[in-house]
């Protein structure tokens, strides 16, 4: 017989389908062109990474970076601004 697939699974693509706590859809993140993410650093739902912005390693990063910049740390803040990294 076939066997079937439980209810309560999903595929990994369909983890930003899904809705949040609040009944909202999450969106995946936006990581512009030229951006750099470091190693185990966590980009959070609908958050967007601008042109050229540096992401540093392990930083978690829970609202918009803008072009050219780099964040570091948990959350992440700018650390310099007009970076060309």
């Amino acid at each position: 017989p076939p066997r079937s697939t439980p209810s309560n699974s999903s595929a990994a693509s369909d983890v930003y389908k899904r809705q949040g706590a609040r009944g909202r859809q999450l969106n995946a993140p936006v990581i512009r062109r030229g951006a750099k993410i470091g190693a185990k650093a966590v980009i959070m739902p609908g958050v967007v990474v601008g042109e050229g912005a540096v992401v540093g390693a392990g930083a978690v990063v829970t609202k918009d970076v803008t072009d050219n910049v780099l964040v570091v740390g948990v959350p992440a803040k700018i650390v310099r601004e007009n970076f060309l990294g």
